[in-house]
């Protein structure tokens, strides 16, 4: 008899577990893998990937996130649709641990029958697709540098400054579309630069990836200035804060942001959101892209 209702129980589990397995997971198929990079430059990456791609031609969506822990993409791949739940997490304070979770859209419960015995061409698709996804997060690590974290004060400048709105990952573009716009003011007004441009990020809405900042440039305290329709002139306020010092092309400048605001999540500083990046360098200037360098800041919260 209790042989009988050990088999019967055996049974009702190795069911339960068949039951979840088909109907029940939320995913098909799960690979995991690691990266020295924070979790914020990770996610941004993942946010990012396609960007650049023409509308007609974009093989990636995000169908949501939540930032620096949570992507969930659907890519088209061929004649198939698949979905990647991306979670990010930290292993150690210099390893992040990622992991795929990925689902056939239309052929879930084939795919789950499949996967124990053959190889399937929904596994060989996602396998290239992720490995290739890898491969880019480890090799974007070559693509820049940041410095150990230092405490710092961000100086007080008196600006000329433009603000303007974008995507995150348009700041580079944006910022060189419109620096003609102030240098011409400075110029036509017969100011010179006392110190190197900077942008004061005022508002990250990083649900949306999107930024609005001054774009700033260091001129001479005068008791007046001459009126235009675009750039406006104010003194910015001193502030503590966290520093380092970025390394790279400053199209990947906010790589420093996120290694900003994972260290102070880690070592439980209270921050504002809210960078200030200094730009040390001429991007005109033909010097290899590693050696453009800027300081970036993270303001202490004031209490």
């Amino acid at each position: 008899m209790n042989i009988k209702k050990l088999s019967f129980f055996g049974i009702f589990i190795l069911l339960g577990i068949l039951v979840w397995y088909l109907f029940v997971k939320s995913y098909d198929y799960k690979i995991t893998f690691e990266s020295k990079q924070s979790p914020g430059v990770i996610y941004s990456s993942l946010v990012a990937w396609n960007n650049w791609e023409p509308k007609s031609k974009k093989t990636v969506s995000v169908l949501s996130k939540i930032p620096f822990s949570n992507v969930v993409q659907e890519f088209k791949v061929s004649d198939s649709i698949f979905k990647i739940e991306w979670l990010l997490t930290k292993k150690s304070d210099s390893i992040t641990k990622i992991t795929a979770l990925l689902s056939d859209k239309d052929h879930s419960l084939i795919q789950r029958i499949k996967m124990p015995f053959t190889k399937t061409d929904f596994m060989k698709r996602v396998l290239s697709t992720v490995k290739n996804i890898r491969k880019g997060i480890r090799a974007h690590k070559s693509d820049y540098k940041v410095s150990n974290v230092t405490e710092a004060i961000i100086p007080e400048k008196n600006v000329a400054y433009i603000e303007l709105n974008c995507k995150l990952h348009e700041k580079a573009n944006k910022m060189m579309m419109h620096t003609i716009d102030a240098m011409e003011y400075i110029k036509m007004n017969n100011m010179k630069l006392t110190d190197d441009p900077f942008i004061e990020i005022v508002n990250w809405n990083l649900q949306e990836d999107h930024i609005t900042f001054h774009f700033c440039f260091p001129i001479p305290k005068l008791s007046t200035y001459p009126k235009s329709d675009v750039v406006n002139i104010k003194t910015t306020v001193s502030k503590p804060a966290i520093k380092t010092t970025f390394n790279g092309h400053y199209k990947f400048s906010d790589r420093g942001w996120f290694y900003l605001l994972d260290y102070a999540k880690t070592h439980k500083i209270d921050i504002e959101e809210l960078p200030v990046e200094v730009f040390l360098n001429d991007p005109h200037s033909g010097e290899d892209e590693l050696n453009w360098e800027a300081e970036i800041y993270l303001p202490l919260k004031r209490f």
